[in-house]
């Protein structure tokens, strides 16, 4: 199995990189017409996006919801199957049509380089990668995925009574912090979709409803102890650092069964 292989049917849903950092300004009409210009072939498309956040208060009154909302701009190709979303306080590059590692890796320092030009980072405080999967079985409504997935994912087997089979579970194991690295992987059966089929990014392919199984895989790195000066160096060898756990964990996660009769069909 070759790491680098993008397999024809992979199950990926959504793929996201996140440079979080010191807040800065809202990005002014000048400044998101100049970030257009610097990727007017890979994301043409500029949309004007609300972002709303709560926080809580304690008062002598008892508790008070504020509710805070962000204007910011949002860039899509023209398919749109990817975006990058530039905050005050992040960077975003998200896709549902994931091109492989090399060509995703390079999209997103194209978009940290052109935020940095046009908006100067003050630092990082966090880079993340998350890869979302559903695992499905064409032609099968009930699948046993024991012949597809290995047994640590499979949850608890008892035989005290057979008559209420196991029918979903769901798991979280978080891995580190180690250096700052850390991965959480998330995994659980599901029916339906994981993610939204009627989002904002276009899926790969008419997607249907039924049984599936998530891995969602979250690789994320933290700096222990200050926040380190922005460059594209470090973004580009923390990008590659996150990336190699995210994906010999999927490939462990899977049996030969699942690669050849499904995803590399």
């Amino acid at each position: 199995m070759n790491q680098r292989e993008v397999y024809p049917s992979a199950p990926l849903v959504s793929v996201s990189f996140e440079l979080r950092h010191p807040q800065s300004e809202t990005l002014t009409p000048r400044q998101r017409t100049l970030f257009k210009d610097l990727l007017s072939n890979e994301l043409p498309v500029m949309r004007t996006q609300q972002f709303a956040s709560q926080t809580i208060e304690f008062g002598p009154s008892g508790p008070v919801t504020q509710v805070q909302t962000e204007e910011y701009p949002k860039y899509f190709d023209r398919q749109t199957t990817i975006a990058a979303s530039l905050l005050r306080g992040s960077t975003i590059v998200e896709t549902t049509q994931y091109p492989g590692w090399d060509d995703f890796s390079e999209l997103l320092l194209k978009v940290c380089n052109a935020r940095n030009e046009v908006s100067p980072i003050d630092g990082v405080e966090r880079v993340g990668l998350r890869y979302i999967d559903e695992i499905r079985i064409p032609d099968t409504d009930d699948p046993e995925w024991s012949e597809y997935l290995i047994p640590s994912l499979l949850g608890p087997h008892v035989e005290n009574d057979p008559d209420l089979p196991l029918t979903q579970w769901q798991g979280v194991a978080v891995y580190g912090p180690e250096q700052g690295r850390s991965l959480v992987m998330r995994h659980a059966t599901g029916e339906g979709f994981a993610v939204d089929p009627n989002g904002e990014l276009r899926r790969k392919s008419p997607a249907y409803p039924g049984k599936f199984f998530m891995l969602d895989l979250d690789s994320f790195w933290v700096p222990e102890s200050g926040v380190p000066v922005f460059s594209m160096s470090l973004i580009r060898e923390t990008g590659e650092t996150l990336h190699a756990p995210v994906r010999e964990m999927f490939e462990q996660c899977i049996t030969d069964r699942l690669r050849n009769e499904v995803f590399r069909k």
